[in-house]
């Protein structure tokens, strides 16, 4: 899979992400200010629903032509750090951590179980690291694609979910492939 890249511009930028879907660069261009806003509340995620414009026709079992959604997680450098692929308005359960169940056995999905606001960082209850973890946690992601899109080890990402279970914020969910 190549490298999601991207080109920043005075009030925009222009990322190439991958789509596990159509197996190719998507372009998608975002105002810096739409990031800014979204990243006050921890993270800013970019919904991009395309088709692929070339697919495979001789291939039956290519779908990419049929619209689909691609996610853009984007942190305040303006850098992607982390794409997801799907059908619908959001991934199925049985398609989050795929890969890590195939290559561990086992995948944890984290999912947020109760809101909370920007404020609570300012009030001392979270740190910002944890809100922004907080927002990868929606439930279409794995405990290690949680740690890539908030850019931390897995150890420490694994550390702050333990905290925030403790204030009963996230819970995590195992699934094998049994």
């Amino acid at each position: 899979m190549p490298e999601n890249k991207v080109k920043k511009y005075f009030n925009l930028i222009e990322c190439w992400a991958w789509c596990d879907i159509c197996s190719d660069m998507v372009n998608i261009r975002v105002d810096k200010k739409e990031i800014a806003n979204g990243l006050k509340m921890g993270l800013y995620t970019k919904e991009h629903k395309h088709i692929n414009p070339h697919p495979d026709l001789e291939d039956t079992d290519d779908v990419s032509g049929q619209e689909h959604t691609v996610y853009v997680y984007i942190n305040e450098d303006f850098d992607v750090t982390g794409v997801k692929s799907f059908f619908g308005d959001a991934p199925s359960i049985t398609e989050v951590g795929v890969k890590t169940i195939e290559e561990e056995g086992e995948v944890r999905i984290p999912i947020v179980v109760k809101e909370i606001q920007p404020m609570s960082v300012q009030l001392g209850m979270l740190t910002l690291d944890e809100f922004k973890l907080l927002k990868a946690c929606d439930g279409m992601n794995s405990l290690e694609e949680c740690a890539q899109i908030a850019q931390k080890p897995v150890n420490d990402v694994e550390d702050m979910l333990d905290n925030l279970r403790d204030k009963g914020l996230v819970k995590i969910i195992k699934r094998t492939n049994q």
